[in-house]
Order: C-alpha cells, then structure tokens, then sequence
C-alpha cells in the first residue's frame, strides 16, 4: 500500500519569507501548535513550533519583529513521497520518534501524514 492511498491532513504553512510576527497570528487563529515553512515552490523546508517560537525568540529576548520564519525554523525535515510504502513510512517514523511528516509529490508538499493514519491502514499490525 502506498501513502497516496491514505487521506492526508492538510497542511497548514507559511512561506520561508513570511515575519514571524505573521507566523505566529496564524498559529493563535487556528490554534495549532505546528507549522511547516515551504518556499515559493511550495517545497517544505523546516517546522516551527510553539516551542521553537518560545526557545528561539522570546525567551533569548529578540524582537520577533526582525525575524522571518526560516529565522527560526528547524531543518532539515523528513520528507515522505506520496509513493512510498504505508509500512516501510511507519517504520522509519517509528524508528526515529516522528508522529507526523510532511508529503510531498513533484516537490511540493501536498499533506501530512501521521503515525496514527498509518495505523489505522494497518500497517502497524
């Protein structure tokens, strides 16, 4: 079974140039606490979280004002092809702590995948 046959989540981003002012209304109005950085292209290229925000930024005392969402970003990611296999995916993610990666198709990010999802398609029996 391939990823593209599971129902991905869909992704919730900001682009790499976007303030990080910017990038944490969006985080408070949808109130998530996750959000993939893509570029242009849409091609994720790091994860911000809540945590990152606070750890990287207020609590270093930096003005979010002068920092953009790569600023601050964890990179690299782990990349899932919508063609990779349901059960080698929740293997790796499994093996590496992961409970969500971002999917991508012809370089750009078309969803999440979570380890949940994959254990509802059985790959985890």
């Amino acid at each position: 079974m391939k990823i593209k046959e599971c129902i991905l989540i869909e992704p919730f981003i900001c682009k790499d140039d976007e303030s990080l002012v910017e990038v944490a209304k969006k985080l408070r109005e949808i109130n998530i606490r996750h959000i993939f950085v893509v570029n242009h292209d849409c091609y994720p290229l790091g994860i911000i979280s809540m945590t990152d925000m606070n750890n990287r930024v207020v609590a270093k005392g930096i003005d979010p004002k002068t920092l953009t969402a790569a600023d601050i970003m964890t990179k690299p990611i782990d990349l899932i092809n919508i063609e990779d296999d349901v059960m080698t995916t929740a293997k790796e993610m499994m093996n590496k702590g992961r409970v969500m990666n971002a999917v991508v198709q012809d370089d750009k990010m078309v969803g999440i995948i979570t380890i949940n999802q994959l254990m509802e398609k059985g790959a985890l029996k």
